[in-house]
């Protein structure tokens, strides 16, 4: 089963570690190569002015293979919310305007909306999911509701709290007939599930690097629909300028970027460990394949609802939750002590709200799902 992907990670054998959503270890690979930048940037004399652009070239084209775009529509920024950042800067709001949100979203995709809507004098309007209901169905309601007073949504594709899946198939094409803008955080998607960002067509897309892509933190990734190639960036990186690579002419200032979103790229976006860990992570994704790692994650997802159901947990149905990682419920338990006696037996997962969210990864294998179920009964 996972016996070969296992060999990839330094985990130890009595370590069951189910918290792919907060983080995921980093394989062997990735050190290695990250390893290999600190020992390059330790020796600048082997530095020559196109490496500092080489790598994140390498790095752009692997991230937009992975999502089915062009490179040019691709930013390497250091965090999900420096991406939302650069996405609040150049869709702008106006008094009377809503922006819409998802009910204890991931606060990356929040906060610049909220200071963007304290100062134009736009609503922040948080959809919250009824029991019984989808995401779907509350978030169509509410765009039936305000209509054209939407000028942006900001959406997860898998609730990074509840793991409770969005169908954006449904939902986007409700908001561009309402004339709103997309923001899409797919943090928890990337590297789990095939995303094809041209068929979601959003105006931006962020995902930070280092869960389920096994990047190194610090990488993250900024997805820019061409019609705002042009935009302002949120900060004036000279790398991102035309001819950066010229040293000799750097004092010659432009007024030119280079092209597509590149002008969004954060500053000092080289840096070496970062960079080559990142790309061996996005090889390791591209070698194991995608839809083999989904499947691989959707069957250990299932075998884990079916250990927590037996010992009581409130699960979601299968259609209703991420096929790759889950949240449930142990009615009348405190989710932290239960994490806290868990943890005590080496078996780790989150606590998220009310829920103990539970996340595998290609990793996971028998021995694992074993020490979760024994872990379970001795803390009944």
């Amino acid at each position: 089963m996972a016996s070969d992907y296992r060999a990839a990670f330094d985990l130890p054998r009595d370590i069951c570690y189910l918290n792919a959503a907060y983080m995921t270890p980093q394989p062997r690979a990735v050190l290695e190569a990250a390893v290999r930048g600190v020992i390059r940037r330790a020796r600048p004399w082997t530095i020559s002015p196109p490496d500092f652009f080489s790598g994140v070239e390498t790095l752009r084209a692997a991230f937009a293979k992975l999502i089915g775009c062009g490179p040019d529509h691709i930013a390497v920024v250091p965090s999900a919310g420096y991406g939302v950042a650069c996405a609040a800067n150049n869709l702008s709001t106006r008094a009377g305007d809503i922006v819409l949100t998802m009910s204890e979203q991931f606060p990356s995709n929040f906060y610049s909306w909220q200071r963007q809507a304290l100062g134009s004098g736009a609503e922040i309007r948080v959809v919250a999911r009824e029991e019984g209901r989808t995401w779907a169905e509350a978030l169509l309601e509410a765009i039936a509701h305000h209509g054209d007073r939407i000028a942006v949504a900001t959406l997860e594709a898998h609730h990074w709290a509840s793991a409770e899946a969005v169908d954006l198939d449904a939902v986007i094409p409700a908001l561009r007939n309402a004339g709103a803008k997309v923001v899409l955080d797919l943090t928890q998607t990337i590297g789990a599930c095939p995303v094809d960002i041209r068929h979601l067509a959003p105006d931006f897309m962020v995902a930070a690097g280092y869960k389920w892509q096994f990047c190194p933190y610090g990488v993250s990734f900024l997805y820019v629909d061409e019609q705002y190639f042009d935009g302002v960036p949120i900060e004036e990186a000279w790398m991102s300028r035309d001819r950066a690579e010229d040293f000799s002419r750097l004092a010659e200032f432009t007024d030119r970027y280079q092209p597509g979103a590149r002008r969004f790229d954060m500053g000092e976006k080289c840096g070496f460990p970062n960079i080559s860990g990142a790309i061996a992570a996005l090889g390791l994704l591209d070698a194991w394949g995608i839809e083999t790692i989904a499947g691989t994650l959707n069957a250990t997802n299932e075998r884990i609802a079916a250990i927590l159901e037996a010992h009581g947990f409130e699960i979601m149905p299968t259609g209703h939750r991420g096929p790759h990682f889950q949240s449930a419920r142990l009615p009348d338990t405190d989710p932290r002590e239960l994490a806290a006696r868990l943890s005590e037996h080496r078996v780790y997962a989150s606590v998220r709200g009310d829920h103990l969210r539970v996340a595998p990864h290609v990793y996971t294998d028998d021995a694992d799902l074993e020490r979760l179920d024994t872990a379970l009964g001795l803390g009944r």
